[in-house]
């Protein structure tokens, strides 16, 4: 029960989030956005997180998932009301300065509390990312299509009416059910950065920043790109929406692709696969063509968040969680605050398409220098004793 529970609460925020980071890049185009300054709304998205992810992954530790999910949810609320008040770019930029830094007190929250619940760490991951992909396919549908019959305004406005709905369900689940916050001692209050010294620790949060950074790139331009191409914007967020299904798909068979092939071997496979798809896209313009291309990329990018969130949990204390989860998300802002300056000055200067053939070149390139050696023996183990001993 608590598991489900949980589970429909990361849906929820998971559909507000794609739902209209999608619809941010669409009105901001309306308006005249270059390129350049819709990148700039994508990088707005993980400025606040970049700086504040560590500090609020102690927060956690501190005061436990329940409160910092209330506080984030309040935050995502006041983000996506700005848009409604005021329908300009520059609400747009607002809403993705709160909405980055909202969106980070739910997500850890959710990965610390399930993560530590009572059974296998992998499967239980396995559904937590699961669920967020349900959200990354229904959230893009949903939004576009609101957009493109009722505008901004409605759009964001079923956002809070869903937010809502979380709000009731937190007021509603007693304290028992989010376990009793696990305070640090005092000697592991600082050097969060001495974490990184497990250079396998390292690497997996440095793929885990190029995950996530080229799929926000992809729901990021995207819509430029289909928009350059003739697609209606429902036809947009429905292409969105496959390759969030594909991710489905993938994640379902985490635990025995993880078992059969190995962890290190499976992050270089969804790496590889990832940097083929997005190098394929500016080659077609074919809806069908590019439904496939989808596809292929949410196959690629659908196993690389799991697997490094189990990874870093494996290896670190529960009762510093928090801290290792705010490391990794900072590292992940990092990569999404940089990105889009990067690729975006060189979709401004040799047009969209260029762009994209520039993310899988550094997605391959990021292939070797990333390669995981499987999870230690020892880390496994303290794992499989902590699972049997809950």
């Amino acid at each position: 029960m608590r598991l489900v529970m949980f589970l429909g609460i990361h849906l929820l925020v998971t559909i507000v989030l794609n739902g209209t980071r999608p619809v941010v890049s669409l009105y901001a185009d309306a308006v005249g956005a270059s390129v350049a300054e819709i990148g700039m709304l994508v990088s707005a998205y993980a400025f606040l997180p970049m700086l504040l992810a560590i500090k609020i992954g102690k927060i956690l530790d501190r005061i436990g998932s329940k409160k910092l999910t209330l506080y984030g949810v309040i935050g995502m609320i006041i983000s996506v009301s700005a848009p409604i008040l005021f329908p300009s770019y520059y609400a747009l930029l607002f809403t993705q300065l709160i909405m980055g830094c909202s969106v980070i007190c739910c997500l850890i929250s959710m990965q610390k509390t399930i993560g530590n619940l009572n059974g296998n760490r992998d499967k239980l991951i396995a559904s937590f990312t699961l669920f967020g992909s349900i959200g990354e396919l229904i959230g893009p549908i949903k939004f576009s299509f609101l957009y493109e019959h009722f505008g901004i305004r409605y759009t964001f406005g079923f956002g809070i009416i869903l937010l809502l709905i979380i709000v009731c369900i937190l007021m509603i689940l007693p304290k028992s059910f989010w376990g009793k916050p696990e305070k640090s001692k005092p000697s592991e209050t600082t050097n969060t950065l001495l974490l990184l010294k497990n250079k396998n620790l390292l690497k997996a949060i440095i793929v885990s920043g190029l995950v996530i950074s080229s799929k926000d790139l992809f729901v990021a331009y995207f819509p430029v790109y289909g928009t350059s191409v003739g697609l209606r914007p429902s036809t947009i967020g429905m292409i969105l929406s496959i390759c969030a299904a594909a991710a489905v798909l993938i994640r379902l068979l985490q635990f025995q692709l993880v078992l059969y092939f190995g962890r290190g071997i499976l992050i270089s496979a969804t790496l590889l696969f990832s940097a083929v798809s997005f190098i394929l896209i500016p080659l077609f313009s074919n809806v069908y063509a590019l439904l496939l291309i989808s596809i292929l990329l949410g196959l690629g990018l659908g196993l690389g968040q799991p697997l490094s969130l189990v990874y870093a949990m494996n290896v670190s204390e529960p009762r510093r969680h928090g801290e290792v989860l705010g490391l990794r998300l900072t590292f992940n802002r990092v990569s999404q605050f940089l990105s889009p300056f990067l690729f975006g000055g060189f979709g401004s200067a040799l047009g969209i398409s260029s762009l994209f053939f520039f993310i899988g070149i550094f997605m391959f390139t990021g292939t070797f220098f990333t390669r995981l050696k499987e999870d230690e023996p020892s880390s496994e183990k303290k794992d499989e004793n902590k699972v049997g001993m809950r």
